[in-house]
């Protein structure tokens, strides 16, 4: 059975992002400890954060992802035989935590990028089943630019699984990596599964692309007062979720009185300059900037 989000997106995140600082928090405090007693409090804490932790995501999942529990903690080393001193196993013991903290922040990229698990009602996952093996690519593609700015490599298998995509064979992955890799778009670094970064030549590739296609504004509400309401809901939306710097504001309220001097594409452009501009300042991610575009647009807004 497909895994998927039961929780809305946003607030999986912001949990999420709440664990790492709780995590952080354990980091700071003891990662000057070197008594045995400090060892013992830090090993608790530990436990009870990754106990919480691993509670909220593996519930968070319909059906339960019980999977999680051994992907998140930390592996642990083979024993040397020897007795390590204090300092040692403090050490060892931070740094398995801020392995654990890192895990999250990648766990996150990697499922913000997964359409079929936390936007399965947002895509058309039968079309996604059959994509033909350029729409395959294309879509590796597209999803490794958006990883692009971590520079790390990323699974083919999971990108693609997690965008409904079933593989059909074990090397079905490796044959992809190779297509692309060969077009000089990914680089790749093959194991078990294969994992791929996006070359500068692909990342260029992908924004041509994107700059080529055009949005289509005629969802667009005619009525002034209905943007202008419409304006007003998103931003309490947007509170809600915790995102309240005076910047999103401003560029609002610019936007909501321009309205009487704008068309339908004046105004769909005016938004997505200004979410583009929102989301290079961290007002918010690329995930808020989408779907405050797509209430107004029903369209999904290009990265």
């Amino acid at each position: 059975m497909r895994m998927i989000l039961k929780v809305k997106w946003e607030e999986f995140k912001r949990k999420l992002e709440e664990f790492q600082s709780e995590g952080n928090a354990l980091f700071e405090k003891y990662k000057v400890a070197r008594t045995e007693d400090s060892l013992n409090e830090l090993k608790e804490e530990k436990q009870s954060w990754e106990k919480t932790v691993i509670n909220y995501v593996s519930t968070s999942f319909k059906p339960e992802n019980r999977n999680f529990a051994n992907e998140f903690k930390a592996q642990r080393g083979y024993s040397t035989g020897f007795k390590l001193g204090v300092d040692q196993r403090v050490k060892n013991d931070i740094q398995a935590l801020k392995d654990e903290i890192n895990g999250l922040d990648y766990y996150l990229k990697m499922l913000f990028i997964s359409d079929a698990i936390v936007r399965a009602d947002e895509i058309d996952l039968e079309k996604r089943k059959s994509l033909d093996t350029e729409g395959r690519l294309d879509l590796i593609l597209s999803k490794l630019y958006d990883l692009y700015n971590d520079r790390k490599y990323h699974s083919i298998k999971w990108i693609l699984e997690g965008n409904g995509v079933k593989l059909n064979g074990s090397g079905e992955d490796w044959d992809y990596g190779r297509m692309l890799e060969n077009r000089g778009f990914i680089e790749c670094m093959n194991g078990r599964n294969v994992n791929a970064k996006l070359t500068l030549e692909g990342k260029y590739m992908i924004e041509q692309a994107r700059k080529a296609k055009v949005t289509d504004y005629s969802k667009i509400s005619s009525s002034d007062e209905e943007l202008k309401n419409l304006i007003k809901e998103v931003l309490v939306k947007i509170e809600g979720l915790g995102f309240g710097q005076q910047i999103i504001f401003d560029e609002f309220d610019e936007l909501r009185d321009d309205i009487p001097n704008l068309n339908k594409k004046s105004f769909g452009q005016l938004l997505k300059s200004k979410l583009y501009d929102l989301v290079a300042a961290e007002a918010f991610d690329k995930a808020v900037a989408s779907e405050i575009f797509k209430e107004f647009t029903n369209e999904i807004l290009p990265f």
